[in-house]
């Protein structure tokens, strides 16, 4: 199922040396290494003043921080 907004990517910044990936509007998200190739990511900056709908969209900011990471390695190689 294709993205809602087929723009999203824009939105997000990956940094290797950090290991992060970080959205436009302040979530951050810490990705290690647990197995080859294998990345688990936890959040660990939010916006400052999380509104509801912000709150609402956390689980699909959660999942585009994942892709976002995932997108980035496959074509850093």
């Amino acid at each position: 199922m294709p993205h809602q907004n087929r723009n999203w990517q824009r939105r997000w910044t990956v940094d290797f040396e950090t290991q992060t990936a970080a959205h436009e509007d302040g979530w951050v998200f810490e990705f290690t290494k647990v197995s080859d190739g294998v990345f688990d990511g936890r959040l660990i900056a939010q916006p400052e003043n999380l509104t509801l709908e912000q709150i609402k969209n956390a689980p699909r900011i959660a999942k585009e921080a994942g892709e976002a990471w995932e997108r980035a390695r496959r074509n850093r190689q």
